[in-house]
């Protein structure tokens, strides 16, 4: 499907130049001390090896600018065994091409808002278990773990026991992942959402001190200075914690009124992947969202996480890969 005029305009104008950090290879190192993984299977590689004989040229072209970034997996709702699976495979991949995958949990009980009927575990209990499946998928592998996008910042609608419950469960989860050797980053929101005093208690309360820092913007479209600035006032509340930024989708600023968050038009690829960003405290650009991926059923798209063809089309003419 082409982008319509509504949104984009036609996409056969020249697709951005990938620039010089576009594989595993160019990546600069940074703090974790290897390049940024590419994931070969990620989403837009996926739908480029079904159906690049029937795409348009122009199309395949910038599906490609997607695939050959690296971006973050996702991982809830399946069995211990199986995330097991998941992630033992994606790490040794990420070890062959001595590169540091970028992985995301994203299945506490209650994810949502508490009552909402959603997959996965339904306690605490059933939480650990999983999550001590995800640790035997790392093995002996490092890798950069986002933690549980989204749930401090809607902790708010949670009871005190079940916001209690939910500080301790990541504070656990943040503790075996820097125990295991990994990079664990506690999701915060973004700088639109919570205060930053609410921030800096949420991630306290969470063992912030003992994770690598925190992550904002995940899923979301605030710029690169605003979300800076925000980063910076959290650090100095959490001791100085580094923390990364989501830029899939930030390329296009918003303007102040604009808090849209499901497929909003007018967007686009923000700052390419990178850990060594050159700025004090900023420990990497990711693409935690994956680009492409549907916010659910709105303006158009699929059910949440589904491919957006559409979508990614427009992120890729909108791109300032910066």
């Amino acid at each position: 499907m082409l982008l319509t005029a509504s949104i984009t305009g036609s996409i056969l104008g020249p697709v951005p130049a990938a620039g010089a950090s576009t594989t595993s290879e160019a990546q600069p190192f940074g703090r974790f001390g290897a390049p940024l993984d590419v994931d070969h299977y990620n989403s837009a590689a996926m739908q480029l090896a079904a159906n690049r004989a029937s795409m348009r040229p122009a199309v395949a072209s910038a599906l490609e600018v997607i695939a050959r970034y690296p971006s973050a997996n996702w991982y809830g709702s399946n069995t211990p065994e199986f995330v097991q699976t998941l992630v033992h495979n994606r790490v040794e991949d990420a070890a062959k091409d001595g590169a540091i995958a970028q992985l995301v949990v994203f299945n506490l009980p209650h994810r949502g808002c508490e009552g909402a009927a959603e997959p996965g575990p339904t306690t605490a209990a059933g939480y650990k278990v999983w999550f001590r499946g995800f640790l035997r998928g790392l093995g002996t592998r490092r890798a950069i773990v986002i933690v549980e996008p989204d749930a401090l910042a809607l902790a708010s609608c949670l009871s005190a026991r079940l916001r209690t419950e939910r500080y301790g469960l990541i504070r656990w989860a943040v503790n075996r992942l820097e125990r295991q050797g990994s990079w664990a980053y506690i999701d915060i929101g973004h700088s639109k959402w919570l205060t930053l005093d609410q921030a800096a208690a949420r991630l306290q309360k969470s063992g912030i001190a003992d994770a690598a820092g925190f992550s904002l913007n995940e899923s979301n479209f605030r710029p690169d200075g605003e979300l800076l600035k925000y980063g910076r006032a959290i650090s100095r509340r959490v001791g100085g914690r580094h923390f990364v930024i989501d830029s899939s989708r930030n390329g296009v600023a918003p303007k102040a009124a604009d808090t849209a968050f499901c497929n909003p038009p007018h967007k686009g690829l923000g700052h390419a992947p990178t850990g060594r960003t050159g700025i004090a405290g900023l420990d990497a650009f990711l693409w935690i969202k994956n680009p492409g991926g549907s916010d659910g059923t709105c303006n158009g798209g699929p059910d949440a996480g589904h491919w957006y063809e559409r979508y990614a089309l427009m992120l890729v003419r909108n791109a300032h890969l910066t």
